[in-house]
């Protein structure tokens, strides 16, 4: 019996819900004459299954070792979009995208 419990409260601490990132490219559009107009090109992102009132932090690494902060969100609710940046906004190379738990 008391094997049956720890086990019950094992499984119950371990179960851990991991919030998830998407990654939404938004292109620039043009009239018919080729002119740009509108949002400039850039991405955003569609954060789902997010701890509510908890502060989660969107980050980026060129190298897959050193993280940097991009934005700090936490929502009501458990999904939300992120800010809007242009490719200018972001950096030059190529990038891997991570979200985690701030504090």
């Amino acid at each position: 019996m008391n094997k049956l419990i720890t086990l019950l409260l094992l499984l119950s601490c371990v179960t851990v819900s991991a919030a998830s990132l998407e990654m939404k490219v938004v292109k620039q559009k043009t009239l018919p004459n080729g002119r740009p107009y509108g949002l400039a090109a850039g991405i955003y992102f569609e954060v789902k299954d997010m701890e509510p009132l908890i502060m989660h932090k969107i980050q980026y690494s060129k190298d897959l070792k050193t993280w940097i902060d991009l934005v700090q969100i936490t929502t009501w609710y458990n999904s939300m979009t992120s800010p809007y940046w242009t490719w200018d906004q972001l950096p030059k190379d190529k990038c891997f995208f991570r979200i985690i738990d701030a504090w």
